[in-house]
């Protein structure tokens, strides 16, 4: 090779390298990252999937903070009733919550009662709440007290939605179960003490179309023309506003508010607890909701528990009003891994389990290497039952004492391990369930055997860690309701039932009904993303109805409503507005640096809630909020909080930031975004 050549490659070696370190330099002051720095310079921002990879794994804009020289973790209990509002003032859009708007509404109705609307003409309010369209309250008063049955007539005798409101002389008739689209017949019928019909009469209440999204949600495939639930309601993941059909699979209530992807959690006074949906608390995994309402089927809320760790998948009452526990994140290494108890009235932790604590290093190989999905409580031996999906068993564990009572599952995923010892001993040959979901014990004795315990559970049949599981696994694409006959005693288990229904890889669950005998086989992920609802004859596994449902879902669930209870004026706690959430700490940094507006591309929402801040954004874009005021500066910091996906990146969030505990100041809010400064050009003047 002539010298020449070889210079000139040497020069263009030399150039190279001076550019890259030039490049690098600025990178590391910037703390942007190389091809981040590159695209800036040149004019072209980053594409919103290349981040800067962190230690080989951890993903994240986590660089550029303000070092604040506290405890960045600390959080704040919330005890309010939303009268706050008032001591808080913002450039930045306020709204009331949805307890307070249910409550505002409840106090006109109980106004309203007070008109004195007869039997003749009694006053007809459709969608009194705002969320639930195909509701309506009746209001009129009667001479003598009495009972009053409503019945929303459907097209068929057996698909009639009726109740009854217990007896009175003033009135407010809950009517859930309309049609849309279309004029509904309710029967209004009046009881005396006996239960003799003493006057009824017809009323017709019009509905609107469904949304274009719940266009042919439910199509039946196979329909006896009855069902042993009125009502079904399928709810989460593609079904982010849940609603409920009836026999004839006609959608007969809906909720027009969205969820986050794992929908509502029944309870057992007929309300259940809605997670909202798109506002999720930062951490390892994915965002799980911080906002958890106790709401009711006519679209009121009756209280908002703040989740600091959120909350996902399933949620448990110790007993009927009590305690809530609820499965959460440890936010250390892990997520979908930890269950706390949620004081019912102040929405305290009072107790928690790191699933971690219990299995060490045994199985906990990955950040989802739990993925709990369900838990209940047995009241009777202080027990929980949960269902790891990603360790193929069910697991008791003694609350108090969080020990391993017994585990079910393959006993050959675990020979050789300490926890072998817990594992049931099977007493016929039999296939164990692979990565299930919906683990609960029944209170009907199906094997005849007083001495046992009915395990009923939906066997998804999957396999996406075959590495470990590749022995055993079948691999038959189809998928199971299983029933399963566990003698405690005994360690011991039977399998007593097992029914196939169609391949459902994730989500998905069963339930059964003991007053009719029939199962439910709910498949919430068929491949092409839909879902199918079997219910079936327990003792034959006869197809009885099947649904083909249009979208994906969490889970399907039988919908209770307590009629009595929607038909009383709403009473709320003192504080219904309660929990624990990250707070911002206070800094003696003063934040002087000029900084530009954030540019119009970004993603950067907020808006006022009383004293708590929400602020949307892409997942993991914000390291740190400052509120800059003239006498104090606080950061809510999440710089220490990073994720191991990059897809992750790609999803919204919506933090709850409490401001209750700041002092009285005049704040500029400032973000750190994708690790650049940004004045966001909004204020907040708290008050004393």
């Amino acid at each position: 090779m002539k010298k020449g050549k070889v210079r000139k490659i040497v020069i263009l070696i030399i150039v190279a390298c001076m550019i890259l370190t030039v490049l690098g330099c600025v990178a590391w002051k910037k703390r942007i990252g190389i091809y981040n720095t590159y695209m800036k310079m040149t004019g072209r921002e980053p594409s919103r999937t290349t981040q800067w990879v962190l230690k080989g794994k951890e993903i994240g804009y986590h660089k550029q903070v303000i070092k604040t020289g506290k405890n960045k973790s600390e959080t704040l209990q919330i005890a309010d009733n939303g009268s706050n509002m008032e001591k808080v003032e913002s450039t930045i859009t306020q709204e009331a919550s949805w307890v307070d708007t249910s409550l505002e509404v409840d106090q006109q109705l109980e106004e309203e009662q007070k008109n004195g609307y007869t039997w003749e003409e009694p006053l007809i309010v459709q969608n009194p709440y705002r969320y639930s369209p195909l509701t309506a309250v009746i209001l009129f008063d009667t001479d003598e007290e009495c009972e009053v049955r409503v019945t929303v007539k459907g097209k068929t005798e057996a698909a009639d939605i009726e109740g009854t409101v217990d007896a009175a002389t003033s009135h407010r008739v809950p009517v859930v179960g309309l049609y849309a689209g279309q004029e509904n017949t309710v029967l209004l019928e009046l009881l005396d003490d006996t239960g003799k019909v003493t006057d009824s009469q017809e009323i017709k209440i019009t509905t609107d179309e469904l949304p274009e999204k719940m266009n042919n949600a439910v199509t039946p495939v196979k329909t006896s023309g009855e069902s042993a639930l009125p009502l079904t309601i399928v709810h989460g993941q593609g079904a982010r506003y849940p609603y409920a059909y009836d026999c004839m699979g006609d959608v007969r209530w809906y909720l027009d508010r969205k969820s986050d992807k794992f929908g509502i959690y029944p309870l057992s006074n007929d309300r259940f607890l809605f997670a909202a949906g798109d506002i999720g608390i930062t951490n390892i995994g994915r965002p799980d909701t911080s906002d958890l309402y106790e709401a009711d089927y006519l679209g009121r809320a009756y209280k908002l528990y703040y989740i600091q760790q959120g909350v996902h998948h399933d949620i448990a009452e110790k007993e009927p009003g009590g305690n809530l526990l609820i499965l959460s994140n440890s936010g250390e290494e892990y997520y979908w891994d930890m269950i706390q108890e949620i004081d019912r009235e102040t929405g305290e932790v009072v107790d928690e389990l790191k699933l971690s604590d219990i299995f060490r290093k045994q199985y906990v190989s990955s950040i989802d290497w739990a993925h709990i999905n369900t838990i209940s409580y047995q009241a009777s031996d202080d027990t929980i039952l949960i269902s790891p999906r990603n360790l193929s068993a069910a697991v008791k564990i003694k609350w108090s004492t969080k020990e391993i009572v017994w585990m079910l599952g393959d006993p050959k995923l675990w020979k050789g391990t300490e926890f072998e010892q817990y594992v049931l001993q099977p007493e016929d040959d039999f296939v164990y369930q692979f990565y299930q979901h919906s683990v609960y014990q029944l209170t009907a004795d199906l094997d005849g055997n007083p001495e046992t315990q009915e395990i009923s559970m939906f066997d998804n049949h999957a396999s996406f860690f075959k590495n470990r599981i590749k022995d055993i696994y079948d691999n038959p694409k189809e998928s199971y309701v299983l029933v399963y006959s566990v003698n405690e005693k005994d360690k011991t288990v039977k399998q007593i039932k097992k029914i196939p229904v169609a391949y459902s890889q994730i989500t998905s669950n069963t339930c059964y009904d003991e007053t009719s005998g029939h199962i439910f086989g709910m498949c919430g992920y068929i491949k092409g993303g839909s879902g199918i609802n079997y219910e079936m004859d327990y003792e034959t596994g006869e197809i009885i109805n099947q649904y083909q449902i249009s979208s994906w879902f969490y889970r399907s669930t039988p919908m209770k409503i307590d009629y009595n209870d929607l038909a009383s004026a709403m009473e709320t706690d003192e504080n219904y507005i309660c929990g624990e959430l990250l707070k911002p700490v206070e800094t003696t940094k003063k934040l002087t640096k000029t900084t530009d507006q954030m540019p119009d591309e970004s993603e950067v929402s907020m808006r006022l809630m009383d004293r708590i801040l929400y602020v949307k954004s892409d997942y993991h874009a914000i390291s740190q909020i400052i509120f800059s005021g003239e006498d104090h500066t606080y950061v809510y910091d999440l710089s220490d909080k990073l994720i191991f996906s990059k897809k992750m990146m790609l999803v919204n969030q919506e933090m709850a930031v409490p401001l209750t505990d700041m002092s009285a100041d005049s704040y500029d809010v400032y973000v750190v975004y994708k690790d650049e400064f940004y004045n966001c050009g909004q204020t907040i003047t708290i008050k004393q």
